[in-house]
């Protein structure tokens, strides 16, 4: 399989987004996706992390907020499993994975996915396009 086709595989049930966060002017660069999976409305340019910040499980922030500083201060991959708000009173499960990458003439940045989170259920099938007989 082409690195193409394992993306368009990998998306096809579940919203994956991909962001960059530069950590010299601590900006996120995000797909439409990110947004999407946060529920927040999505702009070109910097993300507002704020309003991100304010999406996530109170008491999941300050693991984040952890696991993003020991990663990005010691050039690290990372993952997290957490909350973030789906409506205003429930939430749901999203994955982060991200790692450090080198960039010339700067400190560095973050880049990763992150995507919904829900369990499997077995013999559980979807069709999204009839087959082509």
């Amino acid at each position: 399989m082409s690195a193409e086709e394992v993306v368009e595989l990998a998306t096809a049930f579940r919203l994956y987004g991909f962001w960059r966060f530069d950590i010299e002017t601590g900006h996120l660069f995000a797909t439409e996706d990110v947004s999407r999976i946060f529920g927040i409305e999505h702009r070109e340019g910097p993300m507002n992390l704020v309003e991100i910040g304010a999406r996530i499980h109170p008491e999941d922030m300050p693991l984040l907020m952890e696991t993003f500083e020991r990663a990005s201060a010691g050039r690290l991959t990372y993952h997290n499993i957490y909350r973030i708000k789906s409506d205003a009173e429930h939430y749901k499960y999203v994955r982060t994975v991200g790692k450090f990458r080198d960039r010339p003439g700067s400190s560095g940045e973050v880049v990763g996915i992150t995507y919904e989170f829900f369990e499997r259920r077995p013999g559980v099938t979807f069709f999204l396009d009839e087959p082509d007989d």
